[in-house]
């Protein structure tokens, strides 16, 4: 039966080949485009093996020889110079392999199968005579697997079952697939050829279409309004427990470290994080350092001035006050008449214990670039201020926790006064956004 000459050995794992044209593909390319790249470097190649150790890699690649024409491959037919890279690239990146195929059949003298490894990858892969190997072989000093000790006497002894025991499926021959890309762009070039007339035809009338769509959306300034307000409702207020959580923390902060007072602290939903605000009174800025090592420090430029002064620092850390739609407390905002009217007992005793609530004047929220004066939506908010200043130590908790709920505090924040008492010179004031339908 006729066979390819290239087989050297039927193993139970499958028929060992030899004789590959071994590739490097380009750097950066992906399998099939190094594929399509080995491919056209090797004429008419028509199946493919793959060698990898380590980050190198190799394809050997399978093209007839005139004998071979009409030859169909063995279903399992395996790279036996793959077999040897795997056997040993890794350990020995640069050795070889010398094994005979013994004169059979028509062929009246053995063979001699060489494959040689570059960083653990086949670059050599013949099958020829002795003279022929021994040139494939080279000059170089390598480590030699061979089923030769007389002609290799230092040799590693190596066998064709041996090389069969590193097969696996990355050393099995199989077809090239077709590039698909010429296929494509063929069919792309007939569809834009086909397509180009009607779209021709067609395409002062959508155009025509589409600017009356445009025209009829700028002139209708809901959607634009829904739209940025669908966008900014999810994030429209600052979640009270944590910020009252932040509050907390500043009861429990240091007032004095060596060679520095406290002058005030704030925590900010908008910059994620608390400050503190120092004086010097006498220390140096490591005195902070040392103080509040997580925490970054800044120089302050005094008001007015353009130079960062020496006598005043601001420690900062993170904080984490989450954002969240208003409506997660309050499914339906009323009007702000009716929020007053809802409110109001509650602001009056507020206002009896100097705690005052100021809203300052509402307007659309969202902000939409022009949106006319007149605009009116169902759906449409309004969104003004809301501040409290010089509140009692004793009492801010509270005034955050119970405050109404169309009202989203976006910072809080204390200042220390001079003095003995100092828990009695505490003041804070808290800076916030309250919400109301427009209706």
């Amino acid at each position: 039966m006729t066979r390819i000459e290239r087989l050297v050995a039927n193993t139970p794992q499958g028929e060992l080949l030899g004789g590959l044209f071994w590739r490097a593909p380009s750097a950066g390319k992906s399998r099939a485009r190094a594929l399509q790249e080995a491919k056209s470097l090797t004429t008419d190649a028509t199946h493919y093996a793959q060698s990898q150790v380590g980050g190198h890699v190799r394809y050997g690649m399978y093209q007839a020889r005139a004998s071979e024409e009409g030859m169909t491959l063995p279903k399992l037919t395996l790279s036996a110079a793959g077999c040897f890279a795997r056997l040993v690239g890794a350990a020995a990146p640069n050795a070889a392999l010398v094994l005979t195929v013994a004169a059979s059949g028509h062929r009246k003298e053995d063979r001699y199968f060489v494959v040689c490894l570059e960083d653990g990858v086949p670059v050599v892969d013949v099958l020829s005579n002795e003279i022929e190997a021994r040139n494939a072989l080279g000059a170089e000093d390598r480590p030699i697997w061979s089923d030769n000790p007389v002609a290799y006497p230092s040799c590693a002894p190596a066998d064709f079952a041996w090389l069969a025991t590193g097969a696996d499926r990355s050393v099995r021959l199989q077809a090239i697939p077709l590039n698909p890309w010429p296929f494509l762009s063929a069919a792309l070039v007939l569809l834009l050829v086909g397509g180009g007339w009607m779209a021709l035809q067609r395409y002062q009338q959508a155009g025509l279409a589409r600017r009356a769509l445009e025209a009829a959306r700028a002139a209708d300034p809901v959607p634009r309004y829904l739209e940025a307000l669908a966008a900014q409702e999810p994030r429209m207020a600052v979640d009270r427990t944590a910020l009252v959580a932040a509050l907390g923390e500043m009861f429990s902060y240091r007032t004095w470290v060596p060679g520095w007072s406290l002058a005030s602290a704030e925590c900010s939903a908008r910059l994620q994080a608390c400050t503190r605000d120092w004086v010097r009174r006498g220390g140096s800025f490591e005195d902070l350092r040392r103080a509040f090592p997580r925490d970054a420090l800044e120089m302050l430029v005094p008001q007015g001035g353009l130079v960062p002064g020496l006598d005043a620092a601001r420690t900062t850390h993170p904080a984490r006050l989450p954002r969240g739609p208003l409506s997660a407390r309050n499914a339906s905002l009323p009007s702000l008449h009716d929020a007053l009217a809802q409110a109001g007992p509650q602001l009056q005793m507020w206002r009896t214990a100097d705690i005052v609530l100021d809203l300052k004047q509402p307007a659309l929220w969202p902000k939409v670039p022009e949106l006319p004066a007149t605009f009116r939506h169902p759906r449409a908010l309004l969104a003004g201020e809301a501040e409290m200043r010089n509140v009692p130590g004793p009492f801010i908790l509270e005034a955050l926790r119970t405050a109404p709920d169309f009202v989203s505090w976006e910072s809080v924040r204390v200042d220390i006064g001079e003095g003995v008492d100092v828990k009695a010179l505490l003041k804070f004031s808290a800076t916030g956004v309250f919400y109301a339908a427009a209706r």
